[in-house]
């Protein structure tokens, strides 16, 4: 049995532990969306269901998602800095769909706002298909080492933040960078899947921002 439930506590991120009642390995914050599968296994007076492999949290500090759930503003209802991205029908490069890209604190206030692209110019519908090398699916991410922005380069325009899905999808290997190919107007023009700022300048803010209030979430989420 799968299904996506919400990390409910009193705020203070989840446990992630290696087996049930195991080491912690991980944490999960307050308010995100997980996969669960399998059945619940007791061990240390508590129930524990897997959430990836080698992935085990306790169960009463989640609730099954319902259809009203999956109907709320993700980035109203998850709190602390994040990075809250809307798609719009603005479009750069010769197709790429512009994301508007808030850059909020912990407090809620928009920093700044900057645009972003993902997705090859010809492939411009976000699929859960691993390699389609279309838009990052809509859905909640979490950054893997907030505060990080690792110094890559090649594709990454010398700026790499790995953020992982918080639910169900055949991607893998995504995160924020920077995309010297998207105003270039040709096949190869926008990202391969990842979440990309257009120029050098926005690139600087959004990494500035992420080093400064460390975001723990990236939210996609359509016009």
């Amino acid at each position: 049995m799968s299904y996506t439930a919400i990390v409910r506590t009193q705020g203070d991120p989840l446990n992630v532990r290696s087996s049930p009642n195991g080491q912690v390995v991980d944490t999960v914050a307050n308010a995100a969306k997980v996969m669960v599968s399998g059945d619940p296994v007791a061990a240390g007076g508590k129930n524990w269901v897997q959430i990836g492999p080698n992935r085990w949290v306790a169960l009463e500090f989640l609730t099954k998602e319902t259809p009203a759930d999956n109907n709320n503003d993700d980035s109203l209802s998850i709190k602390g800095a994040k990075v809250v991205a809307t798609q719009t029908n603005e479009t750069i490069g010769g197709g790429l769909k512009v994301y508007r890209t808030q850059l909020i604190d912990g407090t809620g206030k928009v920093v700044n706002t900057v645009r972003c692209v993902s997705g090859r110019v010809d492939k411009q519908t976000p699929s859960d298909i691993a390699g389609s090398q279309t838009p990052i699916p809509f859905g909640v991410y979490t950054f893997d080492r907030p505060g990080s922005v690792e110094k890559a380069g090649g594709e990454f325009g010398g700026v790499w933040s790995p953020v992982t899905p918080t639910f169900k999808t055949g991607r893998s290997g995504l995160g924020v960078h920077y995309d010297p190919s998207a105003l270039k107007n040709n096949s190869q023009t926008g990202t391969s899947g990842c979440f990309a700022t257009p120029t050098i300048e926005e690139r600087e803010v959004m990494s500035n921002f992420i080093r400064t209030y460390k975001p723990t979430h990236l939210i996609i989420q359509k016009n």
